[in-house]
């Protein structure tokens, strides 16, 4: 039995195992790991579990303990059930932190209820499932989507995307980047760093390849798509039945890269979404935030209220948006100035709101009070989240011989589109941000 609760005393230094459900190149998954990084480097224990990825040398590269589990794939559950278990008996952690969907409830019916090893969840999707065990804390990245998280006795927090404001930074160097894939220095860098999924990312990308070939003749610039993904080979065919009609390269894709900095230093404007932007947003770079539905918008003091709700997204009003995201384009890289100016915005609101520092001293706060709030999870929650996970996943099951299954479906926009289309409440009233780059 845990030790934990209202008023019982705390160690110092913490014990804490972070299980990550893929470990393939993405926002969530690099999170994780740099909050495990830098709960560590504040002198806690720290051991990081999950599936064999390319994130693994990550891991390994910062000097965090890895242990494999496969927590990526749900028929997998049972062996993973009792295989983080095991690593959980091994480590004695303190706190469990879990993420995503599959790790939570394995953490949840193993090591939490079995073991009573205190718990909180991290999940970064749009929407939180209705199905998730209320009683565990859970931290959200962002204030719409923690409004609408049906009620519950865990605590729910807020952790905005954390960004490493210190590795990544405007003094990184990009010519090596460039002189790569053949860019001259004085050509305009169009860059966008994402996976290359089918839900929430391909019609934008495929909209950005189409707006740089209407962009190309009246400006000398490229655009560099850096990732991988189910949609590379569309995503192909475009990019190459583009550069043909050009007659040279507007549109290259580099493939995945696990440390795109260099793509990012070398970018002269950068549209992207979510934890990718925000990255871009520490290297000091003019952004455009990129949605579905059509919606693409620049980034910069007047439109930032609306991101810091909503979080780095949107859905437009339908189509491709492609006008739009010309005409975003056309100013920007006809405008030194105006660049520039968005940049230092873009740099002052990430160091001040979403800092990776920040959000470090966050994530301590916040395992003190999952250690603090620590009960063991009710009978009635037991049975109703095994109903209810079960039923979800037969649907699952269903739609898939059905063929009518949803890939990301907790990022599926008619799931999240009213709260993102909704108006800002008035009672959002974030922090200001201190002009401390936006005149250089």
């Amino acid at each position: 039995m845990s030790a934990f609760g209202a008023g019982a005393p705390q160690p110092e230094r913490l014990r804490v195992l972070v299980a990550v459900h893929h470990l393939i190149l993405g926002g969530s998954q690099t999170n994780a790991i740099d909050l495990a990084t830098g709960v560590r480097d504040r002198g806690h224990d720290v051991l990081v579990a999950g599936p064999d990825g390319p994130l693994v040398d990550v891991i390994r590269s910062r000097g965090l303990p890895y242990e494999r589990v496969e927590l990526d794939r749900a028929a997998l559950a049972a062996r993973s059930f009792g295989r983080l278990r095991e690593i959980a008996r091994t480590f004695r952690p303190d706190v469990l932190h879990t993420y995503e969907l599959t790790s939570t409830l394995v953490g949840y019916f193993g090591a939490h209820r079995r073991d009573h090893v205190p718990m909180t969840m991290t999940i970064n999707s749009m929407a939180v499932p209705d199905f998730m065990p209320g009683s565990i804390p859970l931290q959200v990245c962002g204030p719409l989507i923690a409004s609408e998280v049906r009620p519950r006795t865990g605590s729910v927090g807020i952790l905005e995307i954390p960004t490493d404001c210190v590795g990544q930074h405007p003094g990184v160097p990009g010519s090596d980047f460039r002189t790569e894939i053949g860019v001259d220095d004085d050509e305009l860098l169009v860059v966008i760093v994402s996976r290359f999924a089918r839900v929430l990312k391909q019609q934008g990308l495929e909209t950005a390849i189409r707006a740089a070939a209407r962009l190309a003749p009246r400006h000398r610039m490229r655009l560099v798509l850096v990732g991988d993904g189910p949609a590379m080979p569309d995503l192909r065919v475009l990019a190459d039945a583009t550069n043909a009609e050009a007659g040279h390269d507007v549109a290259v894709l580099t493939g995945e890269r696990p440390d795109p900095r260099s793509a990012y230093a070398a970018a002269d404007v950068v549209i992207g979404m979510g934890g990718s932007l925000l990255r871009a947003m520490a290297f000091g770079k003019p952004c455009v935030v990129q949605g579905e539905n059509g919606f693409w918008r620049s980034l910069d003091a007047g439109s930032a209220r609306e991101f810091r709700w909503h979080g780095f997204y949107g859905i437009g009003d339908g189509g491709t948006g492609i006008d739009d995201l010309v005409d975003i384009l056309d100013r920007l890289l006809a405008d030194r100035s105006l660049r520039k100016e968005n940049a230092g915005f873009a740099l002052d609101l990430v160091r001040q709101v979403y800092s990776l520092d920040r959000a470090v001293d966050a994530q301590l706060d916040w395992y003190r009070r999952t250690l603090a709030e620590y009960r063991p999870p009710p009978v009635s929650e037991l049975a109703r989240t095994t109903v209810t996970v079960a039923g979800w996943f037969g649907k699952r099951v269903v739609r898939r011989i059905r063929g009518t299954s949803r890939e990301d479906e907790f990022n599926s926009r008619d799931l999240i589109a009213p709260g993102i289309r909704a108006a800002v409440p008035d009672s959002f009233t974030p922090e200001p941000i201190a002009a401390t780059h936006a005149n250089g």
